[in-house]
């Protein structure tokens, strides 16, 4: 059974962990081997770190079957409100991929955006060689307003799309 929480410092570990690992599996082909071999644990406890020790508030969910931790997600409203609400990050691990979890986290992220930001549209980036992502985001009726080129956490640079959802409450319909 699919559940979310509440994340908290106690749990910036595992959100490390969480995303070092999926980056492993799904940006092979984006980011250099040895740096995701050798440095992505490293910077993305760091990153989470430093996240939650700021002021700024964070809205992040945890999703675990049963008990078992398999992805989360997490909101950054003030980040460029002109474009929107940001969703930073959703990762779920590559073995539970496929069970809905990604979903359920877009869905919960979408009607938090709604709560806290009514009117305002749903946004995040994602790199154009993760394919696998930009198909979910596509079949979610995400729309791609923006490409460009970026820096990435290790130091090279690759393009990235941003992804728009005008109405972040049609992702919370069932049958999304």
């Amino acid at each position: 059974m699919l559940s979310l929480r509440p994340a908290d410092s106690d749990d910036i570990p595992l959100i490390a962990a969480l995303h070092a690992q999926s980056w492993r599996a799904s940006y092979r082909s984006i980011l250099p081997d040895a740096y995701l071999d050798e440095r992505a644990d490293g910077d993305r406890l760091a990153v989470w770190r430093a996240r939650f020790a700021s002021e700024t508030p964070l809205w992040v969910r945890i999703a675990c079957w049963g008990d078992e931790p398999v992805g989360f997600v997490c909101l950054l409203p003030d980040e460029a409100p002109e474009l929107g609400v940001y969703l930073d990050n959703l990762h779920v691990r590559g073995d539970q991929q496929g069970r809905g979890i990604g979903r359920a986290l877009m869905a919960a992220a979408a009607a938090e955006a709604c709560r806290i930001a009514p009117g305002r549209p749903l946004y995040l980036w994602v790199y154009e060689r993760n394919t696998d992502a930009c198909a979910v985001y596509a079949r979610l009726g995400g729309e791609v307003l923006e490409r460009r080129e970026e820096d990435t956490a290790a130091g090279t640079r690759a393009i990235a799309l941003r992804f728009h959802w005008t109405d972040p409450a049609r992702l919370c319909q069932p049958g999304i």
